[in-house]
């Protein structure tokens, strides 16, 4: 029984209770998921092969030392030292990355050129992509730094060419399917690759990407020409057959 100088007991409202919980959430800081320790180390390898690769650009193979390496990565001596413990295995790792990266991305494109308008076109921009790329450089430096390094050699040159030849067939293959003949997609292919792999070496003693842009853009006009003008050419003998 109340008294005459008890106050009422109110229920607690709920929608007040909500909009507390709410502001109080609102101000606690957001905290992101912690990593996990692989994640951890895979940052750190990321870290130092993307430091090598900066490296390897500005000063090659020959000038490459391994304590700038993990200056560059921000990353402590002893780490680099757990994850590559050699320069020899810092390398494999760097060019191995690279190849992975430029497999993936001619394989993307040459995919989606499978319904573009010029897949030839779509093949050179993709050669460019690769060999005016600090990828192309970096590899030509590891994989010529050093020929006397035979177990260096034995890894590295098989490594880069199972890569391009992986990405030239996935390119074979795409010009095939939007009906050029494969002999003839070959020729276009080992000619366009040979052209613009030119044109970036080129670049170590005459850097002139605006001539590099006009003779690549005559090149495209002039197999896209002769493309248009073989197909034709087959398509007139097969029609003849039929008559």
């Amino acid at each position: 029984m109340a008294t005459r100088n008890s106050k009422p007991r109110l229920e607690a409202d709920p929608s007040v209770s909500s909009r507390r919980a709410s502001r109080t959430n609102a101000r606690a800081p957001l905290l992101k998921p912690r990593r996990t320790q692989a994640e951890r180390s895979e940052t750190t390898r990321r870290k130092l092969i993307e430091a090598a690769i900066v490296l390897l650009r500005e000063r090659g193979y020959g000038g490459l030392r391994t304590n700038e390496v993990s200056d560059r990565a921000g990353v402590s001596r002893g780490a680099q030292l757990h994850h590559f413990p050699t320069k020899y295995e810092l390398i494999l790792a760097t060019l191995q990355y690279l190849n992975e990266q430029m497999l993936v991305g001619s394989r993307r494109r040459a995919v989606a050129a499978r319904h573009s308008a010029n897949p030839v076109a779509d093949a050179i921009e993709d050669a460019k992509a690769f060999f005016f790329s600090d990828y192309f450089f970096v590899s030509l430096a590891i994989t010529m730094g050093d020929a006397r390094d035979e177990d260096l050699m034995r890894h590295t040159v098989p490594m880069s060419r199972d890569a391009r030849f992986s990405a030239e067939k996935a390119w074979l293959e795409t010009l095939v399917k939007r009906g050029i003949p494969r002999r003839l997609a070959s020729d276009i292919l080992q000619l366009t690759l040979s052209i613009v792999r030119g044109l970036a070496v080129r670049t170590l003693i005459d850097n002139n990407p605006k001539k590099f842009e006009e003779l690549l853009h005559r090149w495209r006009n002039m197999v896209s020409l002769f493309v248009e003008h073989e197909l034709g050419q087959r398509a007139a003998r097969q029609e003849s057959k039929v008559i």
